[in-house]
């Protein structure tokens, strides 16, 4: 078996766009949870939300390559290449053939499939935008972050609800213990706070008004983040 190790980490969350940051704000108790500002917040019930602020894509990306990227993926992708730049590893061919790419997803391109919606029965467009497909598949983490990386090994996405992440590094550690891999980039990523995803969860009537507090008495609910 071999030994496992982490090498670099990379984030980008409602505390921090860069792992540095996150870390420096979560030691510090900063909350995450504030107000919703996706389209047709002010007609939501719920609130609040650990939403990602103050992002820019063309911060991070070109308008051609944000073309076939939902939110979820562009920040997988920022992630995973943070994690490569702390890494110091070069990506050469026989490394990018043993590379995996495992990473986990609830439930992926909810922004493209809320804009894809919106299009076709408020607009009445008569098409989805040909991308649609790629953009909300489950699976365009991985293959992007793949693809951007210029890896070829093994490229998949989990989904198992909140546990995906987890999953996906555990199989990333089986992968690299086992000589399955050499190495991976294994994690997970989420932007599913729009106007369909949360109607969807009101209606379960699960969601905190406020702030999530599991371990308190005074718990009333979840917050999605």
């Amino acid at each position: 078996m071999n030994r496992v190790v982490v090498t670099g980490q990379g984030v980008i969350s409602p505390i921090g766009h860069n792992a540095a940051d996150y870390w420096a704000n979560l030691t510090k108790g900063v909350s995450g949870i504030g107000p919703i500002t996706c389209q047709g917040a002010d007609q939501l019930s719920q609130k609040n939300a650990g939403e990602v602020t103050g992002y820019d894509p063309l911060k991070y990306f070109s308008d051609k390559e944000i073309a076939p990227l939902d939110r979820t993926t562009q920040f997988a992708v920022i992630a995973a290449r943070e994690a490569l730049a702390q890494s110091g590893l070069t990506i050469d061919e026989p490394l990018s053939l043993r590379t995996a790419v495992i990473v986990g997803t609830g439930i992926g391109g909810q922004s493209t499939i809320d804009e894809s919606f919106r299009r076709l029965y408020e607009e009445k467009k008569s098409r989805a935008w040909p991308l649609t497909v790629p953009k909300l598949m489950p699976n365009a983490p991985a293959s992007q972050v793949s693809m951007f990386l210029k890896l070829r090994g093994p490229a998949f996405g989990v989904v198992s609800a909140c546990a995906s992440a987890t999953h996906a590094i555990g199989l990333a550690f089986q992968m690299v213990r086992s000589g399955m891999a050499e190495a991976a980039f294994a994690g997970g990523a989420e932007s599913c706070i729009s106007y369909g995803a949360m109607r969807s969860w009101e209606a379960m009537r699960v969601m905190s008004p406020d702030v999530c507090r599991p371990f308190s008495k005074d718990r009333k609910g979840m917050i999605i983040g």
